[in-house]
């Protein structure tokens, strides 16, 4: 680090400093609060362990901040560089349009906070899920900005290796919690009595980051080159799942299964060599899903309700309104919203109130594309949406050529968004999916000195 700042120690023009910088420089740069959200959970455990007035707001609001100032110096310097190397801006745009539409649905969260009023949500959030409209942007421009920056494989698997001893962390300590064999105070200060939610506010909010844990390590154990490492791997997967299960979450239970079946179908089409190490990822998750089920019998219970659920949202039945803990009740009311104010939304939790006492449930969707179209309009869900196909189309062209660090950060993603159907955006689990997109992103631009290693 210090011979890196020598570089710079007699520069006399931008020029000159742009020139002298190189991208690892930028790319070391853009790890770092990349690497401080990845472990967050890890760090919140340890202050609050320390200090029993620390929350994980004040965590989150620490490592935004830096992320914002860091991310907009990495976005500019990625910029100006790439311009002194005289790449065309024809060029740029082209290989950064998930960028470039992230930037307009940035733009279009401003009209709409501009249109309905920069309220007190708007700018600080409500108290639980502190989300405000910065936060937004920083999911959308400075998570994904950095992730996207980074190219060196390396720097990959030390930030998803970093997180995954965190999370095996959190989730030996739950289950140790769980068990009772060692009580640990600051899990239980908000989550529901019988639960598990770790250092999180529920229980869900654990499953995300769970979900999170379970497909890298999954797909990493796929691609694996040693076989110390695959075990590693394996054991991580087959913790993280069982916890899942443990824990109750459908909905991340289910996304896990589509996605694992969607990377049997990836490998089918690129990759029949690794089929026979998918049927083993495949037997771990089947033997950890089992454990968890002897721990949690309720479990299967739950997915006995939701094909109830559906024979009753098919039959037109009265008890369809329940159905999915009420998410029912709650997509259709979120859907005569969006009908009512569909090309600027109502603003950040602008229909909060309403839905609660509509519903008598909740005030949000349960559902994040419905909750963008609901906040700022259809048009920028819409963008939302072309955002995410753009980024995983570029991805299935060059499928081929990314390195498995790459593919196991899309279909980490991937995991998130199919998740994301019956979830709420949260401050401290949204920006993983937004980490996750950028790290599987890979420039089409020539190679730099940095490229592949």
């Amino acid at each position: 680090m210090l011979e890196s700042l020598k570089r710079f120690h007699n520069v006399k023009s931008f020029r000159e400093f742009f020139t002298l910088l190189t991208w690892q420089d930028i790319e070391k740069v853009a790890a770092i609060p990349l690497f401080l959200f990845l472990v967050s959970p890890f760090i919140f455990f340890w202050h609050v362990t320390i200090n029993n007035g620390w929350t994980f707001h004040m965590t989150i609001s620490t490592i935004q901040l830096i992320t914002f100032v860091l991310g907009a110096t990495v976005l500019l310097c990625t910029f100006v560089k790439q311009r002194i190397e005289q790449f065309s801006l024809r060029s740029i745009a082209g290989d950064r349009m998930p960028q470039l539409l992230f930037l307009a649905m940035a733009l279009l969260i401003l009209i709409s906070t501009l249109v309905n009023g920069f309220t007190s949500l708007a700018l600080h959030g409500d108290s639980y899920r502190d989300e405000s409209v910065f936060s937004f942007w920083c999911y959308i421009l400075c998570y994904y900005g950095c992730a996207s920056v980074i190219r060196s494989t390396r720097l990959k698997s030390v930030l998803f290796n970093a997180f995954l001893i965190g999370s095996t962390f959190i989730s030996a300590a739950a289950l140790l919690d769980k068990s009772g064999i060692l009580s640990i105070w600051h899990f239980h200060f908000v989550q529901w009595k019988g639960t598990m939610a770790a250092v999180f506010y529920q229980y869900n909010h654990f499953a995300y980051y769970l979900l999170i844990a379970v497909m890298l390590s999954a797909v990493l154990a796929l691609y694996a080159e040693s076989r110390v490492l695959q075990l590693l791997y394996l054991l991580a997967f087959a913790l993280h799942t069982a916890t899942l299960v443990i824990n109750g979450t459908r909905g991340c239970y289910l996304a896990v299964l589509c996605t694992l079946f969607l990377t049997f179908l990836l490998l089918l089409k690129t990759n029949r060599s690794r089929l026979k190490r998918f049927w083993i990822v495949l037997t771990v998750f089947v033997a950890a899903s089992m454990t968890g089920i002897l721990c949690n019998p309720g479990f299967i219970g739950r997915f006995s309700r939701l094909l109830m659920d559906f024979s009753n949202i098919i039959m037109q039945d009265e008890q369809a309104a329940y159905a999915g803990s009420h998410r029912w009740t709650l997509w259709k009311l979120t859907l005569g919203y969006i009908a009512e104010k569909p090309l600027l939304g109502w603003g950040t939790e602008g229909i909060g109130e309403r839905l609660e006492l509509e519903s008598q449930d909740n005030d949000r969707p349960h559902c994040e594309y419905l909750q963008y179209a609901a906040f700022y309009g259809i048009p920028t869900a819409l963008v939302y949406i072309t955002a995410l196909v753009s980024i995983f189309r570029k991805a299935w062209k060059q499928v081929k050529e990314l390195p498995p660090v790459s593919i196991a950060a899309l279909l980490t993603g991937a995991a998130y968004l199919i998740s994301a159907v019956f979830g709420n955006t949260m401050f401290y689990t949204a920006p993983y999916l937004f980490i996750m997109l950028g790290l599987g992103f890979q420039s089409s631009l020539p190679d730099r000195a940095s490229a592949q290693k």
